[in-house]
C-alpha cells in the first residue's frame, strides 16, 4: 500500500487550534500568578514554575504536529527538486496551494461532502522578464488529491517552466461536485 504524504489534515488543524487556545490561555493564567507576584507577599513560587512547564509543553507539542506532516513533504520534494531552489515548490507553498484549493472548492460552492476525490494540478509560474525571451528554469509539477478530511500529494515531478510562462492549475472534480457547481452558479435563475 502506498502512502502519500499528508498536506493538510483536519485532525492535525483541530489539535493545532485546540492548543493554540490552551496556550493562549495559560499565557493570561501566567501573567495574571506573576501579576500576583509583584503584590502579595503569599504567592507561589512553584505554582508560577508549574505554568511555565505547562505552557512550554504545549508550545512543544504544537511544533511537533507542525513538523511531523512536513518532514515527509520536505522528504519528497528534496529527492524531487534536487539542487533546484529558486523556482520550485517548498512545503510552506505546497500548504498554500492546498489552502486557496480549498477556497476555490468553497467558493464555487462545492459541498465539503463531495470535494472528496479531487484533483489537482499545479505548476508554478517562470520567472518574469521584459527583456530575456528564451530561458528556462527548473520547477516541480505537484498533483494533489482532496481526501475526506484534507489534501494528500499524490505525485511530484521536476519540470521546466520558461521565461514569462503562466502558472498551470487545472482541477478535476467529480461529477457530484460538478453538479454543485452548477446548482450554486444558476442559483435564482430560471428558464
Amino acid at each position: 500500500m502506498t502512502t502519500y504524504p499528508i498536506i493538510t489534515s483536519r485532525k492535525a488543524d483541530n489539535k493545532i487550534l485546540k492548543l493554540e487556545f490552551e496556550i493562549e490561555l495559560g499565557e493570561k493564567v501566567l501573567a495574571a500568578a506573576q501579576e500576583k507576584k509583584r503584590w502579595l507577599d503569599n504567592w507561589q513560587p512553584e505554582h508560577v514554575a508549574n505554568l511555565q512547564a505547562e505552557l512550554e509543553q504545549k508550545k512543544l507539542e504544537k511544533h511537533q504536529i507542525n513538523t511531523a506532516g512536513r518532514a515527509e513533504m520536505t522528504a519528497v520534494l528534496n529527492h524531487v527538486n534536487g539542487k533546484a531552489r529558486a523556482w520550485t515548490i517548498c512545503p510552506n507553498r505546497l500548504i498554500s496551494i492546498a489552502h486557496d484549493c480549498e477556497e476555490l472548492l468553497d467558493t464555487r460552492g462545492i459541498r465539503v461532502k463531495n470535494r472528496a476525490g479531487t484533483l489537482v494540478r499545479f505548476r508554478p509560474a517562470g520567472k518574469s522578464s521584459a527583456r530575456l525571451q528564451i530561458g528556462r528554469s527548473i520547477t516541480t509539477y505537484v498533483v494533489l488529491r482532496r481526501v475526506r478530511d484534507g489534501w494528500r500529494l499524490m505525485h511530484a515531478q521536476r519540470d521546466y517552466c520558461f521565461i514569462n510562462q503562466r502558472a498551470f492549475r487545472e482541477v478535476i472534480v467529480r461529477p457530484a461536485a460538478h453538479d454543485d457547481i452548477i446548482r450554486h452558479a444558476t442559483r435564482g435563475f430560471r428558464v
